[in-house]
Formats: C-alpha cells, structure tokens, sequence
C-alpha cells in the first residue's frame, strides 16, 4: 500500500501526518509532498519538536513538489478540501481523500508550538479515524 500525505509546502502537517501513519501501518509505504513546496526544506522546528513529543523522528524529512507522476499506484491524502481539489484536477484517476473526512486539518505554519501540538493531536485522532474509514488495516 502506498499513501502520499500531501499538504501546501511540505514542512508542517504532510510530514506529521506520514510519520503518524507510518507508525500506525507499518507495512505501508508512506511519504508526503507539497503541491508548492520548495525541494530539499526541511520539516519546520515546530514540527520536529511536536512529532519528537510523540516518540516520532522526522529529522530526515526533506519537502519535496508533488508530481502527478506520483499518484500511480498511490492514495492521496490532502490535508485541505483546497488539496484535494488541487490533486483531483491533476490527476483526475487518482484516488484521493482527505485526510479528516470532511474538514480541514489546521495549518499551524507560522503560530507558536501550541499550535503544532494541538495539530499533531488532530492528526494523531485524524489518523485513526482514516485508517478505520478507508479499511487500510
């Protein structure tokens, strides 16, 4: 199974998100993108900060642009309805989702570390939900 979390910039919330469900489907191929990220960012030091307090290390993360090319194969998972229009309009035969299934996952770029921790919380619960929803087990 592959899934791409895919977010705006590829540094917040698509590399929490991957890491999460990485742990929680370890057999699963799972990787994140940002449809206007800046290749070879790392993730932000919040990110890292937040996904460190929940025993997760994305040290190693590296934003990277999403492709269309990406899809094949891949279940896409936006972080936003504005995400999932995005990848439904570029690659109109993929299968995309969004990740909380009918809302939004906030965007803590920018704001203090509480914000980082109450959307790694939100993707922690999100990710539990998805994985019962989608059958992904």
């Amino acid at each position: 199974m592959k899934i791409i979390c895919i977010c705006t910039g590829n540094t917040c919330r698509s590399p929490m998100a991957a890491a999460i469900l990485q742990r929680l489907l370890p057999g699963a191929d799972v990787s994140s993108a940002g449809l206007y990220a800046e290749d070879g960012m790392p993730a932000s030091r919040h990110a890292l900060l937040a996904m460190d307090e929940m025993g997760l290390d994305i040290s190693a993360h590296r934003a990277r642009r999403f492709c269309p090319e990406m899809a094949e194969g891949a279940l896409l998972v936006g972080m936003t309805r504005a995400h999932v229009r995005a990848l439904r309009s570029l690659c109109p035969a993929a299968r995309v989702e969004l990740f909380l299934g009918d809302e939004d996952v906030p965007d803590p770029f920018g704001q203090g570390m509480d914000a980082y921790e109450r959307t790694a919380h939100v993707l922690e619960e999100g990710a539990r939900a998805l994985i019962h929803r989608l059958n992904l087990h």
